[in-house]
Protein backbone atom coordinates (compact mmCIF):
# COMPACT_ATOMS: atom_id res chain seq x y z
CA UNK A 1 0.00 0.00 0.00
CA UNK A 2 2.57 2.54 1.12
CA UNK A 3 4.24 1.41 -2.79
CA UNK A 4 1.08 2.79 -4.40
CA UNK A 5 0.37 5.84 -2.06
CA UNK A 6 4.14 6.71 -2.55
CA UNK A 7 3.77 6.18 -6.78
CA UNK A 8 0.73 8.65 -6.59
CA UNK A 9 2.20 11.14 -4.42
CA UNK A 10 4.72 11.07 -7.28
CA UNK A 11 2.06 11.33 -9.99
CA UNK A 12 0.43 14.37 -8.16
CA UNK A 13 3.60 15.96 -7.76
CA UNK A 14 4.47 15.73 -11.34
CA UNK A 15 0.77 17.00 -11.90
CA UNK A 16 1.18 19.97 -9.46
CA UNK A 17 4.39 21.08 -10.77
CA UNK A 18 2.79 21.19 -14.61
CA UNK A 19 -0.25 23.14 -13.35
CA UNK A 20 1.49 25.17 -11.68
CA UNK A 21 4.20 26.22 -13.33
CA UNK A 22 4.46 30.14 -14.38
CA UNK A 23 1.88 31.12 -16.61
CA UNK A 24 2.70 33.26 -19.52
CA UNK A 25 -1.16 34.18 -20.78
CA UNK A 26 -1.83 37.73 -20.57
CA UNK A 27 -4.50 39.38 -18.46
CA UNK A 28 -8.19 38.32 -19.40
CA UNK A 29 -8.83 41.92 -19.71
CA UNK A 30 -6.13 42.17 -22.30
CA UNK A 31 -7.56 39.95 -24.63
CA UNK A 32 -9.34 41.59 -28.03
CA UNK A 33 -9.76 44.80 -26.72
CA UNK A 34 -8.49 48.35 -27.46
CA UNK A 35 -5.17 49.64 -25.57
CA UNK A 36 -4.87 52.72 -23.48
CA UNK A 37 -1.62 54.34 -22.50
CA UNK A 38 -1.13 56.22 -19.46
CA UNK A 39 -0.38 60.00 -21.19
CA UNK A 40 -3.57 59.19 -23.83
CA UNK A 41 -6.07 58.65 -20.57
CA UNK A 42 -4.32 61.81 -19.52
CA UNK A 43 -5.04 63.65 -22.44
CA UNK A 44 -8.49 62.83 -22.57
CA UNK A 45 -9.02 63.86 -18.75
CA UNK A 46 -7.70 67.16 -19.71
CA UNK A 47 -9.65 67.69 -22.19
CA UNK A 48 -13.34 66.54 -21.09
CA UNK A 49 -13.25 67.86 -17.64
CA UNK A 50 -15.67 70.04 -16.40
CA UNK A 51 -13.75 71.48 -13.95
CA UNK A 52 -11.37 72.50 -16.74
CA UNK A 53 -13.66 74.37 -18.27
CA UNK A 54 -14.99 76.23 -15.40
CA UNK A 55 -11.04 76.96 -14.63
CA UNK A 56 -10.51 77.70 -17.84
CA UNK A 57 -14.03 80.28 -17.78
CA UNK A 58 -12.34 81.49 -14.90
CA UNK A 59 -9.10 82.35 -16.26
CA UNK A 60 -10.53 84.38 -19.29
CA UNK A 61 -12.55 86.65 -16.98
CA UNK A 62 -9.64 87.06 -14.90
CA UNK A 63 -7.53 88.11 -17.95
CA UNK A 64 -10.59 90.43 -19.20
CA UNK A 65 -10.49 92.54 -15.91
CA UNK A 66 -6.34 92.79 -16.26
CA UNK A 67 -7.12 94.19 -19.71
CA UNK A 68 -9.39 96.64 -18.52
CA UNK A 69 -7.29 97.77 -15.42
CA UNK A 70 -4.54 97.81 -18.68
CA UNK A 71 -6.84 100.45 -20.54
CA UNK A 72 -7.36 102.71 -17.95
CA UNK A 73 -3.23 103.37 -17.46
CA UNK A 74 -3.54 103.74 -21.33
CA UNK A 75 -4.46 106.73 -24.04
CA UNK A 76 -8.20 107.43 -24.74
CA UNK A 77 -9.55 109.75 -27.17
CA UNK A 78 -12.87 110.36 -26.92
CA UNK A 79 -14.96 113.16 -28.98
CA UNK A 80 -18.29 114.84 -28.96
CA UNK A 81 -20.62 117.21 -31.02
CA UNK A 82 -23.66 118.83 -30.20
CA UNK A 83 -26.46 121.62 -32.00
CA UNK A 84 -28.75 123.80 -30.40
CA UNK A 85 -31.66 125.79 -31.55
CA UNK A 86 -32.89 128.18 -29.23
CA UNK A 87 -35.08 131.22 -29.49
CA UNK A 88 -35.07 134.64 -26.90
CA UNK A 89 -37.08 136.50 -25.92
CA UNK A 90 -37.51 140.03 -24.08
CA UNK A 91 -35.04 143.02 -23.81
CA UNK A 92 -31.26 143.16 -24.75
CA UNK A 93 -29.80 142.60 -21.16
CA UNK A 94 -25.84 143.20 -22.80
CA UNK A 95 -25.65 146.85 -22.11
CA UNK A 96 -22.49 148.21 -23.22
CA UNK A 97 -20.63 144.88 -22.54
CA UNK A 98 -17.64 144.56 -25.09
CA UNK A 99 -17.19 141.08 -24.69
CA UNK A 100 -17.09 138.57 -27.98
CA UNK A 101 -19.47 136.68 -26.04
CA UNK A 102 -21.88 138.99 -24.17
CA UNK A 103 -22.89 140.51 -27.13
CA UNK A 104 -24.57 137.34 -28.26
CA UNK A 105 -26.93 137.58 -25.17
CA UNK A 106 -30.63 139.08 -25.89
CA UNK A 107 -31.03 138.47 -28.82
CA UNK A 108 -34.14 137.83 -30.49
CA UNK A 109 -34.84 135.43 -33.02
CA UNK A 110 -33.76 131.76 -33.58
CA UNK A 111 -29.99 130.94 -32.56
CA UNK A 112 -28.08 128.25 -33.72
CA UNK A 113 -25.63 126.35 -31.88
CA UNK A 114 -22.50 124.05 -32.97
CA UNK A 115 -20.43 122.05 -30.04
CA UNK A 116 -17.46 119.79 -30.75
CA UNK A 117 -15.01 118.17 -28.49
CA UNK A 118 -12.17 115.93 -28.29
CA UNK A 119 -10.43 114.39 -25.17
CA UNK A 120 -7.20 112.77 -24.89
CA UNK A 121 -6.69 110.82 -21.29
CA UNK A 122 -3.54 108.96 -20.15
CA UNK A 123 -4.73 106.66 -17.90
CA UNK A 124 -6.52 108.93 -15.13
CA UNK A 125 -4.32 111.16 -13.58
CA UNK A 126 -3.79 112.97 -16.96
CA UNK A 127 -6.56 114.75 -19.90
CA UNK A 128 -6.34 117.06 -22.62
CA UNK A 129 -9.28 118.32 -23.95
CA UNK A 130 -9.83 120.62 -27.06
CA UNK A 131 -13.52 122.48 -27.88
CA UNK A 132 -14.81 124.35 -30.60
CA UNK A 133 -18.18 126.09 -30.79
CA UNK A 134 -19.88 128.14 -33.06
CA UNK A 135 -23.02 130.59 -32.08
CA UNK A 136 -25.26 131.63 -35.02
CA UNK A 137 -27.18 134.36 -33.75
CA UNK A 138 -30.04 136.07 -35.66
CA UNK A 139 -29.42 139.15 -37.48
CA UNK A 140 -28.33 142.10 -36.92
CA UNK A 141 -26.27 140.06 -34.03
CA UNK A 142 -23.19 138.68 -35.64
CA UNK A 143 -21.52 134.90 -35.08
CA UNK A 144 -18.98 134.02 -33.09
CA UNK A 145 -16.74 131.28 -32.20
CA UNK A 146 -15.38 130.07 -29.35
CA UNK A 147 -11.71 127.39 -29.45
CA UNK A 148 -10.58 126.35 -26.11
CA UNK A 149 -7.88 123.90 -24.91
CA UNK A 150 -7.50 122.33 -21.25
CA UNK A 151 -4.73 120.12 -19.29
CA UNK A 152 -5.46 118.83 -15.79
CA UNK A 153 -2.73 116.71 -14.60
CA UNK A 154 -3.08 115.07 -11.42
CA UNK A 155 0.24 115.29 -9.68
CA UNK A 156 -0.16 113.29 -6.53
CA UNK A 157 -2.76 110.99 -5.30
CA UNK A 158 -1.16 109.27 -2.34
CA UNK A 159 -0.41 106.46 -4.09
CA UNK A 160 3.12 106.32 -6.64
CA UNK A 161 2.33 106.17 -10.07
CA UNK A 162 -1.28 106.54 -8.92
CA UNK A 163 -4.15 104.75 -7.87
CA UNK A 164 -5.09 103.77 -11.44
CA UNK A 165 -1.85 101.34 -11.56
CA UNK A 166 -2.61 100.56 -8.32
CA UNK A 167 -5.67 99.20 -9.44
CA UNK A 168 -3.62 97.21 -12.42
CA UNK A 169 -1.09 95.26 -10.14
CA UNK A 170 -4.12 94.02 -8.28
CA UNK A 171 -5.73 93.00 -11.50
CA UNK A 172 -2.54 91.31 -12.39
CA UNK A 173 -2.13 89.42 -9.45
CA UNK A 174 -5.69 88.27 -9.49
CA UNK A 175 -4.98 87.30 -13.34
CA UNK A 176 -1.35 85.38 -11.97
CA UNK A 177 -3.44 83.64 -9.82
CA UNK A 178 -6.29 82.44 -12.04
CA UNK A 179 -3.33 80.72 -13.96
CA UNK A 180 -1.92 79.35 -11.19
CA UNK A 181 -5.20 77.85 -10.11
CA UNK A 182 -6.18 76.69 -13.63
CA UNK A 183 -3.13 75.41 -13.42
CA UNK A 184 -3.24 73.61 -10.60
CA UNK A 185 -6.36 72.46 -11.13
CA UNK A 186 -4.89 70.53 -14.70
CA UNK A 187 -2.16 68.39 -12.27
CA UNK A 188 -5.19 67.61 -10.28
CA UNK A 189 -7.13 66.31 -12.89
CA UNK A 190 -4.02 64.83 -14.56
CA UNK A 191 -2.87 62.90 -10.92
CA UNK A 192 -6.84 61.93 -10.67
CA UNK A 193 -6.26 59.98 -14.09
CA UNK A 194 -2.89 58.33 -13.26
CA UNK A 195 -4.01 57.26 -9.85
CA UNK A 196 -7.18 55.55 -11.70
CA UNK A 197 -4.58 53.99 -14.61
CA UNK A 198 -2.49 52.47 -12.16
CA UNK A 199 -5.49 51.23 -10.38
CA UNK A 200 -6.80 49.82 -13.45
CA UNK A 201 -3.33 48.60 -14.35
CA UNK A 202 -3.21 46.62 -10.38
CA UNK A 203 -6.35 45.07 -11.29
CA UNK A 204 -5.30 43.59 -14.78
CA UNK A 205 -2.01 42.30 -13.47
CA UNK A 206 -4.41 40.65 -10.74
CA UNK A 207 -7.02 39.38 -12.66
CA UNK A 208 -4.27 37.85 -14.66
CA UNK A 209 -2.62 36.05 -11.44
CA UNK A 210 -6.07 34.92 -10.16
CA UNK A 211 -6.97 33.44 -13.62
CA UNK A 212 -3.53 31.61 -13.67
CA UNK A 213 -4.38 30.22 -9.65
CA UNK A 214 -8.17 29.02 -10.63
CA UNK A 215 -6.90 27.27 -13.49
CA UNK A 216 -4.24 25.67 -11.76
CA UNK A 217 -6.37 24.85 -8.84
CA UNK A 218 -9.16 23.36 -10.93
CA UNK A 219 -6.44 21.15 -12.54
CA UNK A 220 -4.79 19.94 -9.06
CA UNK A 221 -8.57 19.32 -8.22
CA UNK A 222 -9.11 16.95 -10.84
CA UNK A 223 -5.89 15.30 -9.91
CA UNK A 224 -7.23 14.65 -6.35
CA UNK A 225 -10.49 13.85 -7.28
CA UNK A 226 -9.04 11.06 -9.61
CA UNK A 227 -6.71 10.21 -6.85
CA UNK A 228 -9.96 9.67 -4.37
CA UNK A 229 -11.41 7.34 -6.67
CA UNK A 230 -8.83 5.19 -6.72
CA UNK A 231 -8.51 5.45 -2.52
CA UNK A 232 -4.93 6.82 -3.23
CA UNK A 233 -6.06 10.12 -1.83
CA UNK A 234 -7.54 10.86 1.46
CA UNK A 235 -11.07 13.21 1.89
CA UNK A 236 -9.41 15.68 3.76
CA UNK A 237 -7.47 15.96 0.79
CA UNK A 238 -10.51 16.22 -1.58
CA UNK A 239 -11.97 18.93 0.96
CA UNK A 240 -9.00 21.18 1.19
CA UNK A 241 -8.48 20.86 -2.88
CA UNK A 242 -12.22 22.17 -2.86
CA UNK A 243 -11.80 24.77 -1.16
CA UNK A 244 -8.56 25.83 -2.59
CA UNK A 245 -10.63 25.58 -6.35
CA UNK A 246 -13.50 27.56 -4.67
CA UNK A 247 -11.53 30.35 -3.12
CA UNK A 248 -9.55 31.04 -6.33
CA UNK A 249 -11.99 31.01 -8.17
CA UNK A 250 -13.84 33.76 -5.94
CA UNK A 251 -10.63 35.57 -5.85
CA UNK A 252 -10.89 35.75 -9.61
CA UNK A 253 -14.36 37.25 -9.22
CA UNK A 254 -13.68 40.15 -6.28
CA UNK A 255 -10.51 41.12 -8.93
CA UNK A 256 -12.28 41.47 -11.61
CA UNK A 257 -14.92 43.40 -10.13
CA UNK A 258 -12.37 45.66 -8.64
CA UNK A 259 -11.09 45.55 -12.32
CA UNK A 260 -14.58 47.08 -13.64
CA UNK A 261 -14.87 49.18 -10.89
CA UNK A 262 -11.57 51.17 -11.84
CA UNK A 263 -11.90 50.96 -14.87
CA UNK A 264 -15.38 52.89 -15.24
CA UNK A 265 -13.78 55.31 -12.54
CA UNK A 266 -11.13 56.06 -15.01
CA UNK A 267 -13.29 55.91 -17.77
CA UNK A 268 -15.56 58.75 -15.99
CA UNK A 269 -13.06 60.75 -15.60
CA UNK A 270 -11.69 60.57 -19.70
CA UNK A 271 -15.09 61.60 -20.38
CA UNK A 272 -16.13 58.08 -21.58
CA UNK A 273 -18.95 56.05 -21.71
CA UNK A 274 -18.64 53.78 -18.04
CA UNK A 275 -19.55 50.76 -19.69
CA UNK A 276 -16.81 50.79 -22.34
CA UNK A 277 -14.17 48.11 -22.09
CA UNK A 278 -10.88 48.40 -22.77
CA UNK A 279 -7.42 47.98 -21.28
CA UNK A 280 -4.00 49.59 -20.30
CA UNK A 281 -0.70 49.55 -21.05
CA UNK A 282 2.13 48.04 -19.07
CA UNK A 283 4.47 51.26 -17.00
CA UNK A 284 8.42 50.58 -16.59
CA UNK A 285 9.12 50.78 -13.07
CA UNK A 286 9.62 54.46 -12.24
CA UNK A 287 12.47 55.53 -9.84
CA UNK A 288 12.07 57.83 -6.73
CA UNK A 289 11.44 61.52 -8.50
CA UNK A 290 14.52 62.92 -6.93
CA UNK A 291 17.17 62.04 -5.02
CA UNK A 292 17.15 63.38 -1.86
CA UNK A 293 14.11 64.82 0.48
CA UNK A 294 16.01 67.62 0.58
CA UNK A 295 15.70 68.45 -2.66
CA UNK A 296 11.77 66.88 -2.74
CA UNK A 297 11.03 70.09 0.18
CA UNK A 298 13.38 72.91 -1.94
CA UNK A 299 11.32 71.68 -5.33
CA UNK A 300 7.78 72.07 -3.30
CA UNK A 301 8.48 75.19 -1.48
CA UNK A 302 8.90 76.57 -4.96
CA UNK A 303 6.82 75.31 -6.61
CA UNK A 304 3.80 74.15 -4.74
CA UNK A 305 0.89 76.23 -5.86
CA UNK A 306 -1.22 77.24 -2.61
CA UNK A 307 2.50 78.62 -1.42
CA UNK A 308 2.38 80.21 -4.77
CA UNK A 309 -1.23 81.96 -4.74
CA UNK A 310 -0.68 83.15 -0.46
CA UNK A 311 2.46 84.74 -2.39
CA UNK A 312 0.44 86.68 -4.37
CA UNK A 313 -2.30 87.24 -1.84
CA UNK A 314 0.50 88.66 -0.04
CA UNK A 315 1.62 91.17 -2.65
CA UNK A 316 -2.43 92.25 -3.05
CA UNK A 317 -2.60 92.80 0.60
CA UNK A 318 0.45 95.39 0.59
CA UNK A 319 -1.25 97.25 -2.11
CA UNK A 320 -4.50 97.38 -0.39
CA UNK A 321 -2.47 98.61 3.06
CA UNK A 322 -0.98 101.49 0.55
CA UNK A 323 -4.07 102.31 -0.54
CA UNK A 324 -5.31 102.78 3.07
CA UNK A 325 -2.40 104.69 3.44
CA UNK A 326 -3.31 107.24 1.02
CA UNK A 327 -7.03 108.36 2.09
CA UNK A 328 -4.51 110.21 4.63
CA UNK A 329 -2.26 112.07 2.33
CA UNK A 330 -3.26 115.24 0.18
CA UNK A 331 -4.38 115.00 -3.65
CA UNK A 332 -2.93 118.00 -5.74
CA UNK A 333 -3.89 118.74 -9.35
CA UNK A 334 -2.50 120.97 -11.61
CA UNK A 335 -4.67 122.86 -14.98
CA UNK A 336 -4.44 125.22 -17.41
CA UNK A 337 -6.40 125.90 -19.73
CA UNK A 338 -6.60 128.69 -22.83
CA UNK A 339 -9.82 130.27 -24.44
CA UNK A 340 -9.96 132.21 -27.92
CA UNK A 341 -13.32 133.86 -28.79
CA UNK A 342 -14.05 135.32 -32.31
CA UNK A 343 -16.68 137.35 -33.78
CA UNK A 344 -17.53 138.22 -37.17
CA UNK A 345 -19.39 140.06 -39.05
CA UNK A 346 -19.33 144.08 -39.66
CA UNK A 347 -17.60 144.83 -36.27
CA UNK A 348 -15.13 141.77 -35.89
CA UNK A 349 -12.81 140.63 -32.75
CA UNK A 350 -11.33 137.92 -30.66
CA UNK A 351 -10.77 138.04 -26.98
CA UNK A 352 -8.28 135.44 -25.19
CA UNK A 353 -8.71 133.78 -21.83
CA UNK A 354 -5.97 132.09 -19.96
CA UNK A 355 -5.94 130.30 -16.83
CA UNK A 356 -3.50 128.26 -14.33
CA UNK A 357 -4.87 126.23 -11.30
CA UNK A 358 -3.87 124.18 -8.86
CA UNK A 359 -6.30 122.00 -6.35
CA UNK A 360 -5.49 120.38 -2.94
CA UNK A 361 -7.88 117.55 -1.66
CA UNK A 362 -6.85 117.53 2.00
CA UNK A 363 -8.49 114.89 4.49
CA UNK A 364 -9.97 116.94 7.13
CA UNK A 365 -12.21 114.35 9.00
CA UNK A 366 -13.55 110.96 7.83
CA UNK A 367 -14.42 109.73 10.91
CA UNK A 368 -11.78 107.35 11.58
CA UNK A 369 -12.42 105.63 8.67
CA UNK A 370 -9.04 105.97 7.01
CA UNK A 371 -7.23 104.36 10.32
CA UNK A 372 -10.09 101.45 10.23
CA UNK A 373 -8.95 100.91 6.80
CA UNK A 374 -5.39 100.65 7.54
CA UNK A 375 -5.62 98.95 10.55
CA UNK A 376 -7.72 96.30 8.85
CA UNK A 377 -5.00 96.23 5.94
CA UNK A 378 -2.37 95.92 8.21
CA UNK A 379 -4.27 93.00 10.45
CA UNK A 380 -4.82 90.96 7.18
CA UNK A 381 -1.17 91.61 5.67
CA UNK A 382 -0.04 90.42 9.04
CA UNK A 383 -2.57 87.47 8.91
CA UNK A 384 -0.75 86.02 5.40
CA UNK A 385 2.46 86.52 6.67
CA UNK A 386 1.92 84.20 9.34
CA UNK A 387 -0.38 82.02 7.23
CA UNK A 388 2.87 82.18 5.33
CA UNK A 389 5.69 80.80 7.30
CA UNK A 390 2.94 77.95 8.72
CA UNK A 391 2.46 76.89 5.34
CA UNK A 392 6.37 76.18 4.32
CA UNK A 393 6.39 74.37 7.70
CA UNK A 394 2.92 72.76 6.44
CA UNK A 395 4.74 71.57 2.80
CA UNK A 396 8.12 70.50 4.20
CA UNK A 397 6.59 67.84 6.38
CA UNK A 398 3.54 66.82 4.02
CA UNK A 399 6.74 66.28 1.66
CA UNK A 400 9.07 64.88 3.87
CA UNK A 401 6.23 62.12 4.56
CA UNK A 402 5.36 61.65 1.57
CA UNK A 403 8.75 60.73 0.31
CA UNK A 404 9.82 58.28 3.47
CA UNK A 405 6.44 56.55 2.82
CA UNK A 406 7.76 56.06 -0.70
CA UNK A 407 11.08 55.05 -0.03
CA UNK A 408 9.42 52.36 2.03
CA UNK A 409 7.02 51.20 -0.75
CA UNK A 410 9.76 51.30 -2.96
CA UNK A 411 11.45 48.55 -0.98
CA UNK A 412 8.66 46.59 -0.10
CA UNK A 413 8.64 45.98 -3.75
CA UNK A 414 12.16 44.45 -3.26
CA UNK A 415 10.89 42.49 -0.74
CA UNK A 416 7.73 41.22 -2.11
CA UNK A 417 9.78 40.55 -5.16
CA UNK A 418 12.28 37.77 -2.61
CA UNK A 419 9.13 36.70 -0.89
CA UNK A 420 7.68 35.85 -4.10
CA UNK A 421 10.95 33.71 -5.02
CA UNK A 422 11.24 32.18 -1.62
CA UNK A 423 7.40 30.91 -1.73
CA UNK A 424 8.34 29.55 -5.36
CA UNK A 425 11.61 27.58 -3.97
CA UNK A 426 9.74 26.38 -1.63
CA UNK A 427 6.83 24.85 -3.80
CA UNK A 428 9.35 23.55 -5.34
CA UNK A 429 10.75 21.86 -2.23
CA UNK A 430 7.54 20.51 -1.46
CA UNK A 431 6.69 19.08 -4.85
CA UNK A 432 10.18 17.42 -4.57
CA UNK A 433 9.50 16.01 -0.91
CA UNK A 434 5.94 14.87 -2.01
CA UNK A 435 7.46 12.65 -4.96
CA UNK A 436 9.68 11.11 -2.16
CA UNK A 437 7.17 10.76 0.04
CA UNK A 438 8.50 12.98 2.78
CA UNK A 439 5.59 15.61 2.52
CA UNK A 440 2.18 15.29 2.54
CA UNK A 441 -1.06 16.52 -0.46
CA UNK A 442 -1.69 19.34 2.20
CA UNK A 443 1.65 20.40 2.41
CA UNK A 444 1.77 20.80 -1.50
CA UNK A 445 -1.52 22.51 -1.48
CA UNK A 446 -0.54 25.02 1.54
CA UNK A 447 2.51 25.62 -0.40
CA UNK A 448 0.77 26.10 -3.43
CA UNK A 449 -1.58 28.69 -1.76
CA UNK A 450 1.71 30.31 -0.58
CA UNK A 451 2.53 31.19 -3.78
CA UNK A 452 -0.42 32.52 -5.21
CA UNK A 453 -0.53 34.87 -1.48
CA UNK A 454 3.21 35.94 -2.30
CA UNK A 455 2.35 37.00 -6.05
CA UNK A 456 -0.45 39.05 -4.84
CA UNK A 457 1.34 40.88 -2.69
CA UNK A 458 4.03 41.29 -5.17
CA UNK A 459 1.36 42.79 -7.42
CA UNK A 460 0.00 44.96 -4.79
CA UNK A 461 3.14 46.37 -3.54
CA UNK A 462 4.08 47.53 -7.05
CA UNK A 463 0.93 49.20 -7.18
CA UNK A 464 1.09 50.95 -3.78
CA UNK A 465 4.46 52.10 -4.64
CA UNK A 466 3.24 53.78 -7.97
CA UNK A 467 0.36 55.25 -6.19
CA UNK A 468 2.44 57.15 -3.61
CA UNK A 469 4.71 58.18 -6.25
CA UNK A 470 2.16 59.91 -7.85
CA UNK A 471 1.24 61.76 -4.27
CA UNK A 472 4.99 62.49 -3.40
CA UNK A 473 4.82 64.47 -6.48
CA UNK A 474 1.44 66.04 -5.96
CA UNK A 475 2.94 67.00 -2.58
CA UNK A 476 6.12 68.06 -4.31
CA UNK A 477 3.64 70.78 -6.87
CA UNK A 478 5.23 68.72 -10.01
Amino acid sequence: MGRGISATARVLAAAAALVWAPCAASAEADQGLPSLGIEDAMAAALSSGEEIRISEGGLAAAKAQSKLAESKLGLSLSGSGAYTLSDSFGADLSGSASSALSRLVGSKGLSHGIQGSLSLSAGASSKLSLSVSESIPPAPSSPSTSIGASLAQTLWDGYPGGQALAAFKKAGIAYQGKEIAAAQSRSTIAANAKKSYVAVLTAQRTVALRQGVLERQSAFLRQIEASYELAQASEVDLMAAKVNARTAELDLETARHELDASRRKLAALMGRDPSESFAVLELEEPDMPVATVEEAVAIGLDRRSDAVLLELDRRSAEIDLALARALRHPGVTASAGLTMGLTGGDDPGEAFQASLGAKLSLPILDAGAADAQITSASASLGILKAKSSQLSRSIESDIRDAYRLAAILRDRIGVAADAKALADKKLELVRTQVMYGTATNQELMDAQNAAASAGAAYLKAKGDYLLQEISLEAAMGM
